[in-house]
């Protein structure tokens, strides 16, 4: 299938006449392509590319013409960042092409021209996509023709490794790595369209980790102080957080693709709290709204979701609801293992409360959800033990009782003014 019919104001001549960028003009054209090439739905190219792929292979269509959708899959020989001309920049938003020299099978070669790559990728790293034929040559084993350069409007960047160990993880999984570098730009922004992908490739490939039999590191430790403070450079990291749930939902996804993408109709959403430990976040007011800002002292809240609920959730949720609840105010210490998606924002009635605009927080995708609320119940003999232990040292604590409450005010006194030298601030404007 051709490309020209999805693409305004270019004809296959026009198309033709864009490669090589061998000066100003042709790169302009170029550029200008790649662009118009952005309105295409990478779906629907991809899957107008692997038809024209098995139409080759199958001998259904022995050519491939200049427009033709062509699927790409190889490894970065070589590439080179190009400049656009600078009286385009301002109308078509971006300022580079990247021109790549990717390997495909049997050791032959193809020129890809895109986006600009994130800035980690190197030589050695494969990618996968499709785009439209840009150059088409004649094979020199048959009178088959093929494909020798193309334009591609995204692709899946597959590093071969990476310092990033949750990059190294989703990588591994299968997830395009490339949708990540984007993320950070939109924190503070409710869920948009440009997040979906990342967001149901991620969450299918948290929760395939476990089942992956691969061995998976420890994650870090974190606190959401940490996430409020640095979160561009934290996407995609693989994390740890203690939390306590407030409210669970169920989720439903009605839209086939993200069904199929998740493999799953639904997931779960996680409204929980982290501790902030000595800090006092505050959330400045909206530009000419007066007030103070609002202050959260003790936890903030965070958002998990994950495509389904460990065992011991769901049973308590049975429990409390007696039922299949779409909605479940639960309160339960957690420890969840994830990756970081972004911050987040969304509308919530303390925040409207105190002036600051749309409440805001980390979301996370969780690979495993673990248990850590305090068993109430007590073992056999536990019980005895504690008091006989209490008997025997009874008296001894009786005869410092009254020392201790004599010093205890004093004490109390030098505690606290040294807990409000200590504390610390972090406003958000």
């Amino acid at each position: 299938e051709s490309v020209v019919p999805l693409i305004s104001g270019f004809d296959q001549d026009r198309i033709a006449a864009t490669y090589p960028p061998t000066d100003e003009n042709k790169l302009g054209e170029l550029a200008k392509l790649l662009y118009r090439l952005r309105a295409v739905d990478p779906a629907k190219l991809q899957f107008m590319a692997t038809q024209n792929a098995n139409e080759l292979e199958s001998g259904a269509s022995p050519t491939t013409s200049v427009g033709d959708a062509a699927p790409l899959t190889g490894t970065i020989k070589s590439m080179q960042l190009v400049p656009i001309p600078k009286e385009l920049i301002e109308f078509l938003e971006f300022k580079e092409i990247h021109v790549l020299t990717v390997q495909i099978t049997d050791g032959k070669e193809i020129k890809v021209m895109t986006f600009p790559l994130p800035q980690g990728a190197k030589a050695g790293d494969r990618l996968e996509g499709a785009g439209i034929a840009l150059q088409v040559k004649q094979s020199p084993e048959n009178a088959s023709s093929i494909t020798s350069a193309i334009l591609c409007n995204r692709l899946r960047w597959l590093p071969t490794s990476s310092p990033i160990t949750g990059w190294q993880l989703l990588r591994d999984q299968g997830v395009d790595i490339s949708l990540l570098a984007g993320l950070g730009t939109r924190n503070r922004q409710t869920l948009l369209a440009e997040d979906g992908d990342a967001f149901y490739s991620m969450m299918a490939a948290a929760s395939d980790l476990e089942q992956s039999k691969k061995e998976i590191p420890t994650p870090s430790e974190i606190a959401p102080v940490t996430l409020l403070q640095g979160s561009s450079e934290l996407t995609g990291q693989w994390i740890r957080m203690n939390l306590e749930t407030v409210l669970i939902t169920r989720i439903s996804v009605t839209e086939p693709r993200r069904q199929a993408e998740l493999g799953s109709d639904h997931y779960y959403q996680i409204d929980a709290v982290g501790d902030l430990g000595n800090v006092v976040v505050q959330i400045e007011r909206p530009a000419g709204d007066t007030g103070p800002p609002a202050s959260f002292n003790n936890r903030y809240p965070v958002s998990v979701v994950t495509r389904s609920l460990p065992v011991f959730l769901e049973r308590q949720i049975q429990q409390q609801e007696g039922g299949d609840a779409i909605i479940s105010e639960l309160k339960t210490m957690i420890q969840m293992d994830g990756f970081f998606f972004r911050l987040w924002s969304y509308e919530t009635d303390f925040m409207a409360q105190h002036g600051g605009g749309d409440q805001f927080g980390p979301l996370v995708i969780a690979a495993t959800i673990r248990n850590k609320q305090p068993d109430s119940t007590d073992p056999t003999g536990v019980n005895l033990i504690g008091s006989a232990a209490a008997c025997a040292v009874i008296l001894g604590i009786f005869g410092i009782w009254a020392w201790q409450r004599r010093t205890d005010s004093r004490d109390r006194a030098v505690r606290d003014r040294k807990k409000e030298k200590e504390a610390e601030s972090l406003r958000i404007p």
